[in-house]
């Protein structure tokens, strides 16, 4: 071939591809791969992936670490707005797991729902995630475990929640006993 007609084959190429540079074909395969990700194993279209990610996200729900990074690409404030919701819901399920009635879990929860301005604009995303953290928990063993109140709890003899490597634990002290019996978890 002549440099003439290469000239052209290469011209038509970036044409057809808006113009572009082409990608190196690792970068191409990875992108292919990506998108076939990203359709999903049900078959949907980029768009209906899309769809249902944005909605889920909006709703409050926990995203896979795919459609966490398929948001970040596509919608970067979407994805900063999830990130600050899950950052909050982070922090209220770490006070849920120290408190030590049904009560005082039901203040935490009240006290990060009314935390959050009526002026924030992602409010209804950042309650629905709490919502939906709080709901969790209430179906827990671990909730279901709480006494009532702040007074059962105080009624409770000799039990200590106590932080290990691994979380916390349940020690009960019975009165009367220099050694303390450790319920593993």
């Amino acid at each position: 071939m002549n440099a003439n007609v290469m000239e052209k084959s290469k011209t038509a190429v970036q044409n057809r591809m808006g113009g572009k540079q082409q990608m190196p074909v690792e970068q191409q395969l990875m992108e292919y791969v990506r998108s076939i990700r990203e359709e999903g194993r049900r078959g949907e279209t980029k768009e209906a992936y899309a769809a249902r990610v944005y909605a889920k996200a909006r709703s409050g729900q926990k995203l896979t670490p795919d459609e966490m990074s398929f948001l970040a690409r596509t919608n970067p404030e979407l994805y900063r707005k999830v990130l600050r919701a899950q950052r909050i819901r982070r922090e209220m399920e770490s006070r849920l797991k120290n408190c030590r009635s049904k009560q005082e879990a039901q203040e935490v929860f009240s006290s990060f729902v009314g935390s959050i301005s009526e002026k924030d604009p992602d409010r209804d995303m950042i309650i629905q995630a709490l919502n939906q953290a709080f709901r969790e928990f209430q179906e827990s063993g671990e909730y279901q475990r709480l006494p009532e109140t702040e007074e059962e709890a105080k009624e409770r003899p000799g039990l200590e929640l106590v932080q290990n490597g691994i979380g916390y634990q349940e020690v009960y002290v019975a009165e009367g006993m220099e050694e303390s019996f450790a319920a593993d978890a």
